[in-house]
């Protein structure tokens, strides 16, 4: 095999992360499928990419949590709270990978 070829055979053309959008539902019971969805919608972003997503939704998510109006309400019903958790733990266990 050619130098050429063989350099072009040991790149990576895709990452593949771990799945947590099939991986929890086969696991247990998901009460909120909202979960399931928030994880699938970003489980492929890199690890810069989850922090940017979860910097922009840390700042709507505190907005919300300031604003006077949802002064006593509970934080699930922030627009943002799913995305938030599922953010937060994919950034977790991205963490230990790379």
């Amino acid at each position: 095999m050619p130098l050429n070829r063989l350099c072009e055979a040991s790149r990576i053309a895709v990452v593949a992360y771990d799945p947590v959008s099939r991986k929890l539902p086969a696991a247990a019971p998901v009460a909120d499928e909202r979960f399931v969805e928030a994880f699938e919608r970003f489980e492929g972003l890199t690890l810069a990419g989850l922090q940017e997503a979860f910097a922009a939704c840390e700042a709507r998510f505190r907005a919300w949590v300031e604003d006077p109006a949802n002064r006593g309400r509970p934080i699930q019903e922030a627009p943002d709270y799913v995305e938030r958790i599922a953010l937060d733990s994919l950034i977790e266990r991205r963490m230990w990978w790379e």
